[in-house]
């Protein structure tokens, strides 16, 4: 096998695939990347048996086609170190020469037949949507996902066909986002409940795409997979039934604010100053055109925050976890926020626009 490659696409590419390869496990085949060079493209794939991704890099000139296999960590820092257009790789018995301006690196190869397979779709995809919405799903979702390795199917992210739309939910018990997108195509009317894992998530997020490339994926029983681009994904599935979530989204929030999402998000930072883990509310005090938020804790102090907002309705107090709504309004991408709420023990509802909703449970005021 000897190639030439350019340097910039192939560090893009292992930026994905190092995220997937293995780095603490007994298996040193899984920190590994297969590298397979065809006629007119380089393939790097790369897994951890639960997630596998399979990345192209096209800018390639391949004198002589081969497979090898080497430690990823080492193969990328190499990539991204180095600084020149173009490099040079050719492989001479055991070893992955690369070379550059000035510079020569020998890498250590395995055999690649005990590597193990990475699945790619195959086939028709199951549906199409605009990659940037589907990353938007994932952004808009992934943070509310639970973290407990013990919740099982609410330590994912829903993927459901809703009609034409694609939607995506994610929740811990305490909070739910959901969010939803139009499908550029479909083949199937639903697919079997489908939980993507968060890494997956993360991974999908990483990987560099042109600004109108597409999605195609397709869902079975136990895996999904997804091509993007010039990137392949395969995934196992979340285990478990996904919570009916349309039940908790609340119907009857009928005292509807408007605030400018980046006052409203440094005002909550503010007020998170003086939280600590015994009190971790913040108590949002609706009054006319007026929100004041405040926190206070007896080690350290009291803080009390004013911000303008659009409301003329009845003064109500509430209490919430600060962290549960700056990392929604962190992924906002909208220069307003709609936050409706009801009573103080009862889940407050934050809109970003008709395609994204987020339901908060409230916290106990007298810890707020």
């Amino acid at each position: 096998m000897k190639l030439r490659f350019n340097r910039a696409e192939m560090a893009d590419a292992l930026s994905a695939i190092t995220g997937v390869a293995a780095v603490r496990t007994p298996k040193e085949i899984l920190k590994c990347v297969r590298i397979d060079a065809l006629s007119d493209v380089l393939l790097l794939s790369a897994t951890d048996l639960e997630i596998g991704v399979r990345c192209a890099v096209t800018q390639v000139d391949v004198e002589s086609t081969g497979e090898t296999l080497v430690a990823a960590d080492t193969f990328s820092r190499i990539i991204h170190e180095c600084s020149d257009e173009t490099m040079l790789l050719d492989i001479s018995k055991n070893d992955l020469q690369l070379r550059g301006s000035g510079s020569h690196f020998k890498i250590r190869t395995q055999s690649v037949s005990d590597f193990p397979p990475v699945p790619v779709l195959e086939g028709e995809p199951d549906f199409v949507v605009d990659a940037a919405d589907l990353r938007r799903l994932l952004e808009w979702t992934s943070f509310a996902a639970a973290r407990e390795s013990t919740r099982y199917a609410i330590n994912g992210i829903l993927m459901e066909i809703a009609g034409k739309e694609l939607v995506m939910a994610a929740t811990d018990g305490r909070r739910l986002s959901v969010g939803r997108t139009p499908l550029t195509s479909s083949n199937v009317k639903t697919i079997p409940q489908t939980i993507v894992p968060t890494k997956t998530a993360a991974l999908i997020a990483r990987l560099h795409s042109d600004g109108d490339t597409t999605a195609l994926v397709k869902a079975t029983a136990n895996q999904v997979l997804f091509k993007i681009g010039r990137a392949s994904i395969s995934s196992s599935l979340v285990e478990g039934m996904f919570p009916r979530y349309q039940d908790v989204v609340p119907t009857d929030c009928d005292r509807i604010v408007q605030l400018n999402t980046m006052e409203f998000l440094s005002a909550l930072k503010r007020a998170a100053l003086l939280t600590n883990e015994e009190s971790r509310g913040v108590r949002l005090s609706f009054a006319e055109n007026t929100l004041t938020l405040s926190s206070r804790t007896a080690e350290q102090g009291e803080a009390t925050i004013s911000m303008p907002i659009r409301y003329n309705g009845e003064t109500v107090d509430i209490g919430f976890n600060p962290v549960f709504l700056t990392d929604v309004l962190r992924v906002a991408n909208e220069e307003e926020v709609t936050f409706a709420v009801k009573e103080p023990n009862r889940p407050g509802l934050l809109k970003l626009n008709d395609k994204f909703l987020h339901v908060v449970m409230p916290v106990n005021l007298s810890s707020a």
